[in-house]
């Protein structure tokens, strides 16, 4: 049977490493990120060839854990012993953003590892530092953050970063999150054709595959899509730490519900609004990651909060699953005014907290959720 696109699709977001070297092997100059706070624009500009990279839960730590206490989040951890193991050598340059504290702290390790292991093979690394709340001192902030990353991609790649190639990175950037969009209907429609973890596939993959071949896949994907999935469960958001590998959506798909739409950082969210392509396309660049992009630092929590709620409604889910990390400090302080929003609209929400990376309670999960399905389904009875 011939490869379809949704199987390149599967491929790219399960072996990463290897889409990586085969685009190292072909000339690529690799930059690589985490998450989505470091503008793809600037490195499309530049001329370079972006991958956001994310951590694998069977990185178990055991060198990193030498350096990087237990309470770091596991994918950062993870992350971590994937440098150390010098699976990111081949780029050409790593930009961690500051989206939180233990980026921060990952990007000191990293820094400080050469000292320590003279013979470790790390990337160049800088530090992107991206402020989200509102206002005209952190614009300007940001704009300087901005250009100083431009400097530095323009010295790699070769070529000053002008308003004209800026210009048609945006656009460029943007034909990438239009064509998620087009896609994001095969799992959020009213009759999904991709399950929760295919939608994880496709948005992981996105960032890993040349951006023209990732455009061209899923493109492909849209206009010969699956058949209707055969499914008739309560449709649930997942929503909370980031869920870059599949495992948790896998067991709550497993358990007799369609998971349509993710809220967090490897979610529907990140691509769900455009830079805007008129006027100055800096002042653009600046306005859409300090206003637009989901984050533990966007601010205030109130339109974060709204613009959940969207996204739920859109998907006419039936229900919500809240879950956060093991050692989560951030995201719980949001969970009562999310809840209280969830009840005034009817819609049941079950919370996993402290829910660990690299070894889940996947007994107590399965317990949970099912638990949550069978409510919602002698709710609607």
């Amino acid at each position: 049977m011939a490869e379809t696109p949704l199987d390149r699709l599967r491929t790219a977001y399960a072996d990463p490493h290897a889409i990586a070297q085969a685009r190292k092997a072909a000339g690529a100059r690799l930059i690589g990120s985490f998450l989505n706070s470091v503008p793809v624009e600037l490195i499309l500009a530049a001329g370079l060839d972006p991958i956001r990279l994310r951590g694998m839960p069977a990185d178990t730590p055991h060198r990193a854990g030498a350096y990087m206490e237990e309470y770091f989040d596991g994918e950062v951890r993870a992350i971590f012993e994937a440098l150390l193991a010098d699976r990111y050598a081949l780029l050409d340059l790593l930009v961690v953003p500051r989206t939180s504290e233990v980026y921060l702290q990952l990007y000191y390790l990293i820094r400080e590892i050469p000292r320590w292991e003279p013979q470790a093979r790390l990337p160049e690394t800088s530090l992107f530092d991206l402020l989200q709340t509102p206002g005209y001192t952190t614009a300007r902030y940001n704009l300087g953050r901005m250009k100083a990353l431009a400097e530095q991609l323009a010295a790699i790649g070769g070529r000053a970063i002008d308003d004209t190639a800026l210009s048609a990175a945006i656009v460029d950037a943007n034909r990438l999150r239009t064509a998620l969009a087009e896609a994001s209907v095969l799992w959020r429609g009213p009759s999904p054709r991709l399950s929760g973890s295919d939608a994880l596939c496709v948005i992981g993959a996105a960032g890993v595959l040349d951006p023209a071949d990732a455009i061209a896949q899923i493109n492909a994907l849209v206009a010969e899509p699956p058949p209707e999935l055969a499914r008739n469960g309560p449709r649930l958001l997942i929503k909370g730490s980031p869920q870059h590998d599949t495992r948790f959506t896998s067991l709550v798909e497993s358990c007799g519900a369609e998971v349509v739409a993710h809220d967090h950082l490897g979610g529907d969210r990140t691509f769900e609004t455009l830079v805007s392509e008129e006027g100055n396309p800096w002042e653009a660049l600046v306005h859409h990651y300090q206003r637009e992009i989901p984050g533990p630092r966007a601010y205030p929590q109130a339109r974060e909060d709204a613009r959940f709620i969207a996204l739920a409604e859109s998907a006419a889910v039936d229900g919500v699953i809240i879950f956060h990390d093991e050692w989560d400090d951030t995201l719980g302080w949001e969970y009562p005014d999310q809840k209280r929003l969830l009840d005034a609209r009817g819609l049941p929400v079950l919370f996993l907290k402290r829910q660990p990376y690299f070894d889940p309670p996947e007994n107590e999960q399965r317990r949970a959720v099912t638990a949550f399905i069978e409510s919602i389904r002698e709710g609607a009875a």
